[in-house]
């Protein structure tokens, strides 16, 4: 089996996402309430993740719209202050303009772009995520052929359809792709669902959840990714 596309998971993957999302959200909320009399009376930061979390359930639609679901909490709260819509309309693309930011600047894990490099060297690499990281600020889109999200394609992992869009996009079957990722059930047994084989990015060197497929490689550190890609495939070359 010749090995034809790779794709990868970013947050967590390429990098440690909990502290980058905590710093956007402290720097979104800290700009909207420099800039909106009022809001921190309403809102804690707390308060204001609670009500994102409402607003998804009252609007599936938003539920995979990550970015969406955010400028639109601001721009509701926003308007819970009094500012009528043009303004709060306003005051939400600057608020998330500052998330944005702030979710873009982040640093890699040891031995990321290392990898990047030289596996974009041998096999197109597609990213597929969750989540809404802006590529091209973050310095790597260069490496990746196509850069799909669950806003995009409209669903998230563990559901298909990113891999399935990823697929597509390379005119490659599932059997010749390899998906590189951290998380047990979004990555590893959703890619293996899809027919995909798999990569477990491992760094916590956690034990391998039974409910789930097994991965068919596994790395506790992504300087060992390209060798183990690399002798798996002189292995079924043979």
């Amino acid at each position: 089996m010749a090995l034809k596309l790779i794709t990868l998971d970013l947050d967590d993957t390429l990098w440690h996402t909990a502290p980058v999302m905590r710093r956007a959200e402290q720097a979104c909320y800290d700009w909207i309430c420099a800039h909106c009399a009022g809001f921190a009376d309403l809102y804690s930061l707390e308060g204001l993740r609670q009500y994102k979390s409402e607003l998804a359930e009252c609007y599936p639609s938003l539920q995979h719209q990550m970015s969406q679901l955010r400028f639109e909490t601001l721009r509701r709260a926003a308007m819970q202050t009094g500012c009528d819509r043009n303004s709060a309309r306003a005051l939400a693309d600057s608020a998330f303009a500052v998330f944005a930011h702030e979710r873009s600047t982040l640093e890699l894990f040891a031995g990321a772009e290392v990898m990047l490099q030289q596996l974009a060297t041998h096999w197109p690499l597609i990213a597929v995520t969750n989540g809404n990281a802006d590529l091209e600020k973050v310095g790597i889109r260069h490496y990746f052929s196509a850069h799909l999200n669950a806003e995009t394609i409209g669903a998230a992992k563990p559901a298909p359809d990113l891999f399935h869009a990823a697929l597509a996009h390379a005119v490659v079957e599932p059997h010749e792709c390899l998906h590189i990722g951290d998380h047990p059930h979004h990555d590893i047994d959703a890619a293996h669902a899809a027919g995909l084989h798999t990569l477990w990015v491992n760094l916590n060197e956690s034990p391998w959840p039974d409910a789930f497929a097994s991965p068919t490689l596994q790395v506790s550190a992504l300087s060992d990714v390209v060798e183990q890609v690399t002798q798996w495939q002189r292995q079924l070359s043979h």
